[in-house]
């Protein structure tokens, strides 16, 4: 099967009007990713979203990215990152599921396979956490699954990637969410976003992947204290995701689309 993996949309305020964006905005940049999607993956069986949809939580940045979204052919799922906010976005996108304590958790079957969804926003701050009741939600979700492969998806990375910024606010508590699905067994891939980087990895024995930004990507800046490099910003861009049901395997394409025409 195949599964589109946006991230880091990061929407903004409209501009005043006669006030042209001097950049792309996050908006137009998402509008090029889905006439791209449209164009060349139709046939996708859903989208994940995984958190930033916006970037200051607002109703109408959410409105907007909703209507922005709403192009999209296929079912679309998301989850929050740090620079969401729950109650504005459950409101613009109603139909986003909850779990029994109002984290935006939630999994689906699709095809044998189980699709984990995780909520693990810190509201305020910019690291993340899955608390008590969300490691409990998550065990007593896998548990439930009767043995189906599980592929979870999420914002915050539990693993360091040598980025010594982004690594000060990921997943905080990442032990303690491998210890829960270490005691499962069925997790076999995780995605994740924040990064603003396409990477790929092995963590606990478990394949990662970080999906590129639908807006713009950072520059590799791997020394301590030094800030972003003064480097060109990376090229918007999406995942598809080929999931073999069968094997329960993940091939990973990174795919770009310019702001610029070529």
């Amino acid at each position: 099967m195949k599964i589109i993996h946006l991230s880091d949309c990061h929407f903004i305020d409209p501009a005043p009007a006669g006030n042209a964006a001097s950049s792309p905005t996050p908006q137009q940049t998402l509008q090029r990713i889905i006439a791209d999607i449209c164009q060349w993956h139709s046939d996708a069986e859903m989208c994940i979203i995984s958190g930033d949809l916006t970037h200051d939580g607002t109703p109408i940045q959410y409105d907007l990215f909703a209507r922005t979204i709403s192009d999209l052919p296929m079912p679309v799922h998301v989850i929050p990152g740090n620079h969401d906010a729950r109650a504005p976005l459950l409101a613009a996108l109603p139909t986003t599921r909850q779990d029994k304590n109002g984290f935006i958790n939630h999994a689906l079957t699709h095809n044998g396979i189980r699709f984990v969804l995780l909520d693990t926003l810190i509201a305020g701050e910019d690291a993340g956490i899955l608390c008590e009741k969300r490691l409990a939600w998550l065990s007593s979700e896998l548990a439930a699954s009767q043995n189906l492969p599980v592929m979870i998806f999420m914002h915050h990375p539990p693993v360091t990637v040598g980025l010594p910024f982004m690594d000060s606010i990921n997943l905080q508590n990442a032990d303690d969410f491998g210890d829960v699905i270490a005691s499962h067994g069925s997790v076999k891939h995780i995605f994740f976003g924040h990064l603003h980087r396409p990477l790929q990895g092995m963590w606990r024995d478990i394949p990662f992947t970080c999906g590129p930004s639908s807006y713009k990507g950072q520059p590799l800046a791997m020394q301590p204290g030094s800030g972003l490099p003064d480097k060109a910003w990376l090229e918007p861009g999406y995942g598809i995701a080929l999931i073999n049901e069968h094997e329960a395997s993940v091939c990973y394409h990174f795919e770009t689309v310019p702001n610029s025409a070529t």
